[in-house]
């Protein structure tokens, strides 16, 4: 368990939106992705982001 984080704060001042990303971990590698991971696993966050950002811009404060 994690003690408190930027997204406790952010929801703490009423930001709407807040979010933490972690890399992937399939248990094997922990957080210490092999290089072949690094690509893959941007193109999955720009996706999370992306989809995040349209449903702010379409359902904001």
């Amino acid at each position: 368990v994690a003690s408190g984080i930027t997204v406790d704060w952010a929801y703490d001042n009423g930001i709407k939106y807040a979010f933490s990303f972690e890399l992937r971990d399939t248990g094997r590698y922990g957080f210490l992705l092999p290089a072949t991971q690094i690509v893959p696993t941007a193109q999955e966050t720009w996706m999370a982001i992306l989809t995040i950002m349209k449903h702010a811009l379409h359902h904001p404060y």
